[in-house]
């Protein structure tokens, strides 16, 4: 039982690829935060029903119809992250979260308003770092999810895309199985630990053009067409450590980049009411539609490299001879050309219920609710392209949309906010946002579906996210027509992060016997995903 080891490292030479799935799905769609003007942030996002805030019609577009004056603004800050970052990573960055302006028109007694807004605004920071370390993997190990991956593929699928896929690319790199020189059979492979750190960037902008009206200042209408501007970057390295039966350890070393860009678009439509004519009260109803996004991802490379270094083959033993380079040098090879998939993504309905009111000039308060869903996502193909650019439409991937099914909760969201006025020219808000948490329990990044992006996939890493928990702290104040607001917000979220899916070497089967291992499961490892934000705007009205 030979393989003859081509190279002085083991190396993967893949297709350039790191296809999207459920995870990746909902890193890019979610709005788990909230983003905008700085009375928006440190209202905790609950103006939809309060309204007269540009950001506010990112959620109920009837609240554009409460403005009363021309508007003017623009918002920008800083976002620091809770979590140490991996060696160079920068824990901070520069956010440009908003600018617009809105354009308000009444009738003859001002007793209705026409007003039009238009607003590009930030809708997700994908700006995070993250490290992780597990010691105590007890021989479980992410070449034995691969080898059990390619043993699937080649049995059960059988596509042209399967020889992509990076179970294929690791089988003929030979991660697998290694024989050693003087060992009748396989060496047996035990891996102790792993090190992984990922880089995350890039944000997803929304620009959108509102319309919203008013009937006799008791009733609001209004609708919002949104262009989104997705950009999607990250770069991972995942080093695992393995010891044999030779008493060395042998590391393996994964690097990739994900490129991930495109449009989206999509539709939202609201409602306001005062219910009782003498009172402030202001009831508020929303739907938003899916954004269809066509996306592309491209520019990704991919390496795997060895400590181990092949020294040729011994005819007259008749024998593999390698040796372990213990000065820590690796031997790498990249990916060849860059290559490029494209898909499109459907993400959630999502409907909201808002209540606000108002205590004279001095006091008004904002609840909210909204349900996500993110169970509903959809994945899939372009149908056709115009003018080399990707249709709208397309062909549904039904493997990785049962996946988001099984893996993915609908989402509660619940978001509050107070403003108290000491004096006219000065306030002070509070706000607080809950999101649930979007996984399931148990949920996995089973690669085993039948998906055309799970062929290209360069990655066997998933964090199962837990609940967010937003509070809020703003400022504001205002002379004449000019005004100017600060927020503060701290973002708390953590999750459980997972290098690779252990189900396969816990199962076992055929070739295993090379993955030693006690019995134990993969443990997830908890991943801080909070952040702190400061947000200033500058605004005029006129």
């Amino acid at each position: 039982m030979k393989k003859y080891i081509i190279t002085s490292a083991f190396v993967l030479f893949a297709a350039a690829l790191q296809a999207q799935d459920t995870y990746t799905n909902y890193t890019m769609t979610s709005t788990a935060d909230v983003i905008g003007s700085a009375r928006y942030v440190g209202m905790g996002g609950a103006m939809g029903a309060l309204g007269a805030d540009i950001s506010a019609m990112s959620n109920n577009p009837a609240s554009l119809g409460l403005f009363r004056k021309n508007d003017i603004s623009i918002t920008m800050g800083g976002v620091i992250q809770d979590a140490k970052p991996y060696e160079a990573d920068n824990r901070g960055h520069y956010s440009f979260d908003q600018v617009g302006f809105v354009a308000a028109f009444p009738n003859m007694d001002r007793t209705s308003f026409i007003n039009f807004g238009v607003n590009f605004q930030k809708k997700a920071d994908y700006g995070h770092s993250i490290f992780v370390q597990n010691n105590s993997l007890n021989g479980l190990s992410q070449a034995a999810q691969l080898k059990g991956l390619y043993d699937f593929g080649k049995t059960f699928l059988g596509n042209e895309n399967f020889r992509y896929s990076l179970p294929y690319q690791a089988n003929n790199a030979y991660i697998y199985d290694v024989e050693v020189a003087g060992e009748n059979g396989y060496h047996q492979i035990k891996s102790n630990g792993y090190n992984f750190n990922r880089h995350s960037f890039g944000n997803n902008y929304a620009l959108d053009f509102s319309f919203a009206g008013s009937i006799k200042d008791r009733v609001y209408l209004g609708m919002t067409l949104g262009i989104d501007f997705l950009r999607y970057e990250n770069s991972q390295r995942y080093v695992e450590f393995r010891d044999g039966s030779m008493g060395e350890v042998e590391d393996y070393d994964l690097l990739s980049n994900k490129y991930i860009t495109g449009k989206g678009l999509n539709l939202k439509f609201g409602a306001l009411v005062r219910p009782i004519e003498e009172n402030p009260l202001r009831l508020g109803f929303a739907f938003e539609t899916p954004t269809w996004y066509t996306l592309t991802q491209k520019d990704s490379h991919y390496s795997i490299a060895s400590k181990w270094n092949y020294d040729g083959y011994d005819e007259v033993n008749d024998i593999y001879q390698y040796s372990y380079n213990g000065d820590g040098i690796y031997t790498n090879y990249d990916s060849p050309d860059d290559n490029f998939l494209d898909f499109n993504l459907h993400s959630p309905w999502k409907i909201r219920f808002s209540a606000a009111s108002t205590v004279d000039t001095y006091l008004a308060w904002d609840i909210e609710y909204e349900y996500a869903l993110y169970n509903n996502a959809t994945v899939g193909y372009p149908r056709e392209y115009h003018n080399n650019t990707a249709s709208l439409g397309m062909t549904k991937d039904p493997g990785m949309t049962a996946l988001t099914k099984d893996c993915i909760n609908g989402i509660h969201n619940i978001r509050a906010g107070i403003e108290f006025k000491p004096l006219p020219e000065f306030a002070v808000r509070l706000g607080y946002n809950f999101w649930s948490k979007p996984m399931k329990d148990q949920a996995r990044l089973d690669q085993t579906v039948n998906s055309k992006s799970l062929d290209f996939a360069l990655g066997t890493d998933y964090t199962n996210l837990g609940a967010t928990n937003m509070l809020t702290f703003g400022l504001g104040y205002r002379y004449q027509a000019f005004y100017a607001d600060f927020a503060y917000k701290f973002r708390h979220q953590k999750g459980d992060f997972y290098a690779f899916d252990d189900s396969f070497q816990r199962q076992g089967g055929a070739g295993y016997n090379q993955f030693v291992y006690n019995g134990q499961s993969l443990r997830g490892e908890e991943v801080d995903l909070s952040r702190h934000t400061i947000t200033f705007t500058l605004g005029f009205k006129f």
